[in-house]
């Protein structure tokens, strides 16, 4: 079978759904049988097996970037497919797939959140973005219908877009994402001292979705001194971030923003607590990598997380924006040595389950199918 894997990022891998198409090119290598190939706009040097869309910047800043997508990929793909006559054609944003779902049957989108999905006139009104959601969720639905087959990443998600878009669930087929597991269950190398300042890392572009302020309150309502470091916000958010620190003496800021993946890895390994206690999320696969390093995890219970814990017992989990509650967890992480050892070699085993292998074998039954 071959493969043409379209997505709008590649190269600047800042979330779960660009990792998994970085990650996508092994299938070349693990299954000989199959090739797949990646078209995608973010690439500056040409890679194997790897092809360029060119969409001028004035376009990518336009309100009608989506659009111009649309019809680019699918023109780039039809091309490409006379030298790579590919099978199946997979969008890793499904909406940029709409035009391809109408002209090429064996299209499949992914829907990996559900930004669109809860876009609503009364909480995002006629502003700029509230309406830009809300054509963004039309496109969705459309291609959710008109694609053959549609990919989601928790068991979450795939109940959101079933009930809210009407989609039969013959077409649904859920595929978590996977991350990459030390071959040994990971010990606690640096054990928890409640007396020197406790490192915690939180990872999140969108730090108001992950609830960065919820876990400034919960921290300042503990008798320990914290070093928070922050991994992922815009710029632009700097100043806001920084100024809230402020306000709680216990925690020393450590903000990075953006931070190439790999650092982000290293920085994991040297933290004592993970918590992005998130108000919205359909998977979190920052919570992954955490568990399979070893890391202890204090998150909420919303979207896919439960699914991600294993509805608590491989980490801790606590109802959105409750910094009492949020607090009261990571307290009982701190003081609890034995449980927290318990809970992380929980999450080691349970992580094994969201595997590289076990993902791509997935993979491609459901291209198959």
């Amino acid at each position: 079978m071959k493969i043409l894997f379209c997505t709008n990022v590649f190269e600047v891998v800042e979330n779960g759904p660009v990792k998994f198409a970085n990650l996508l090119l092994r299938i070349n290598d693990l299954y000989p049988e199959h090739e797949l190939r990646i078209l995608t706009e973010d690439i500056v040097e040409p890679r194997p097996n790897v092809h360029k869309v060119v969409i001028s910047d004035f376009w990518k800043s336009s309100l009608l970037s989506q659009f111009i997508r649309m019809t680019a990929y699918h023109r780039a793909a039809m091309q490409l497919r006379e030298a790579f006559p590919f099978d199946v054609l997979v969008y890793n944003n499904a909406l940029v797939g709409l035009w391809s779902a109408y002209r090429f049957r064996k299209t499949i989108g992914m829907v990996n959140d559900d930004n669109n999905l809860t876009a609503s006139w009364r909480h995002l009104g006629i502003s700029r973005m509230g309406v830009k959601r809300h054509v963004f969720r039309f496109m969705e639905k459309a291609v959710v219908w008109q694609a053959e087959k549609i990919i989601v990443n928790s068991d979450y998600l795939k109940g959101r877009v079933s009930r809210i878009y009407g989609i039969p669930d013959h077409k649904l087929y859920r595929l978590y994402k996977a991350v990459e597991v030390p071959a040994k269950s990971p010990t606690m190398a640096d054990m928890i001292d409640p007396s020197v300042p406790i490192r915690v890392l939180f990872v999140k572009n969108d730090y108001q979705r992950g609830g960065l302020f919820t876990l400034t309150e919960a921290l300042s309502l503990l008798p320990f001194d914290f070093v928070l470091t922050i991994v992922g916000p815009n710029p632009a958010d700097r100043e806001k971030i920084l100024a809230n620190l402020k306000k709680y003496p216990n925690i020393s800021e450590d903000y990075l923003g953006k931070v190439p993946q790999p650092e982000v890895l290293e920085i994991l390994k040297k933290s004592h607590i993970f918590c992005v206690p998130s108000h919205q999320e359909a998977l979190g696969v920052a919570n992954l990598e955490a568990m399979a390093q070893g890391i202890p995890v204090v998150s909420t219970n919303v979207g896919g997380i439960p699914e991600v814990l294993d509805q608590g017992n491989c980490g801790w989990m606590v109802p959105a924006n409750d910094a009492t509650a949020l607090a009261r967890a990571i307290d009982e992480c701190i003081r609890r040595p034995d449980l927290r050892a318990a809970r992380v070699q929980k999450a080691y085993a349970q992580v094994r389950r969201f595997d590289l292998n076990t993902m791509f074998a997935n993979f491609v039954d459901i291209l198959s199918s």
